[in-house]
This record gives C-alpha cells, structure tokens and sequence, in this order.
C-alpha cells in the first residue's frame, strides 16, 4: 500500500501536465458520453445541449490551470537550481579560503623558522665583529630579515578570513584569532 502511495505521488510531482491531462480528456469523454446518449434517446432539449458546452468551459480551465501548474514546478525548479548553483560557489570559496589560509600559514613557519635564525645570527655578529665595513652589511642583512618578518605578519594578519553561517547564507568574515592579534 505504502509502495502504491510512493509511486502514485512521485508520479503525481513529477508529471502534473500527463494528470493534468487525464483529468481533462476524461471529464470531456463523460461529458461527451452523455451528450451523444442524450441525443441517441432524443432527451436533448434546448437546455441540456447549453449544459453540455460547459465541458469546453471546464476543459479550457482545466487546461489553464495544467499550465499555470507546469510553469509553477519550472520557477520553483529554477529557484532551487540556482540557489543550489550558489551554494556550490559557497562551497567552493570556503574551501578556496582555507586551502588559501593553510597554505599562507605553512609558508609563514616556513619561512619563519630560517628567518629567526638568520635574525639571532645577525645580532650575535653585531656585537662581536669590530669592522665597521662588516658591521654595514652585517646591518643590511638584519634590516633586510626585518623587512621579511614583518611582511610575513602583516600577509598572513590580513589573509586570515573564514565563513560564517548566516540567515541569509554564508558570509566571508575575518577570523576572532586574525582581530584579537591586532588588539
């Protein structure tokens, strides 16, 4: 019974114009019926024959209310298209902006790593070497890494963002963790 009720639904959502249509030819063929039973057995006055164009009024509205159906199912069918459509791209940004804020973030411990020690070597040789000339380039090379670090930072505080859920959908935000580090 279950099976039956499944299928006669599925059927119904998913061809309204074919039922549309059984219901239409099948109330103009009774209609009809009757009409040429009448007329066979000459019980047809002037009355019944008007009575019997209503089939034409009923199967013209029927008929309009099978379209207006049908363009219904489409608008809706393309309203969920396209906020499926948008929820994909959703879906893609987000994944977009995380593999972004990973990628940024191993870059940083990467280059971050080699960078602090090339800044603590340069402030160790600062104190020890007494040439002015090595001192100069020793300098260049710890204003340089400076230079370096703080790019790194700054790179890295303005690309932290993530998605947020929304009433009105998924907002891209910047992250609590990016916010408080400028705080």
């Amino acid at each position: 019974m279950k099976k039956a009720y499944i299928a006669v639904r599925d059927f119904v959502l998913r061809y309204p114009a074919i039922l549309a249509s059984y219901f239409i030819y099948s109330y103009y063929f009774i209609s009809t019926m009757d009409f040429y039973i009448k007329f066979k057995h000459r019980h047809l006055g002037a009355k019944e024959t008007f009575q019997h164009f209503d089939t034409l009024l009923w199967m013209w509205v029927l008929a309009y209310a099978m379209v207006k159906v049908i363009d219904l199912r489409e608008r809706l069918h393309g309203r969920e298209k396209a906020y499926l459509e948008q929820q994909h791209q959703m879906d893609l940004k987000e994944t977009q902006i995380q593999t972004l804020h990973e990628v940024i973030m191993t870059l940083k411990h990467e280059i971050n790593n080699p960078l602090a020690i090339i800044l603590g070597y340069t402030r160790l040789l600062k104190k020890q070497v007494p040439d002015p000339e090595t001192l100069k380039k020793i300098e260049e090379i710890e204003f340089a890494s400076q230079r370096i670090n703080h790019a790194l930072k700054e790179f890295s505080a303005a690309q932290v963002y993530e998605v947020a859920k929304s009433p009105v959908g998924n907002l891209v935000e910047l992250s609590p963790y990016s916010s408080a580090k400028k705080q």
